[in-house]
């Protein structure tokens, strides 16, 4: 079974790219996790726009999916990766924190496929969307 703390701890100390976004972790549960990514300036692709780049909300869809697959890993000697992810960038977004979910949409024996979602908090409207696949190896299986 995953450990929340250990991972908020991997998502928000260790991972170095992850530190440098300022990624927070506000939610994690079998199948699912919920990833902040705080606004701020370094984090913006456009000036005329102040918007943050959309290769930091990949990047934290990636992160989200991920960690949505790890709830399905039995213990540390287990290991994730990401094979491939889709993003459709639907909708601009505003210079406002973006809250990324992920979900897994069927956990398979060698990898688990999810779907991600970013939108601003407390707004319906879908800004990107993701689907991903991880690589799985969990221990005691080849």
């Amino acid at each position: 079974m995953f450990d929340v703390s250990n991972y908020r701890s991997l998502l928000e100390k260790i991972i170095p790219f992850h530190q440098v976004l300022g990624l927070r972790l506000i939610e994690m549960r079998e199948g699912y996790a919920a990833i902040r990514i705080p606004f701020r300036q370094e984090l913006v692709g456009d000036p005329r726009s102040n918007r943050i780049h959309g290769g930091v909300i990949s990047t934290a869809m990636d992160a989200a999916g991920g960690a949505a697959g790890i709830t399905t890993l039995s213990g540390t000697e287990d290991l994730i990766s990401t094979v491939d992810m889709h993003v459709d960038y639907l909708y601009p977004g505003r210079p406002e924190d973006i809250i990324v979910e992920g979900h897994i949409v069927r956990n398979g024996g060698m990898l688990v496929f999810t779907r991600m979602t970013a939108q601003h908090e407390g707004d319906d409207q879908i800004i990107a969307q993701a689907r991903a696949v991880y690589r799985v190896k969990r221990k005691g299986r080849p």
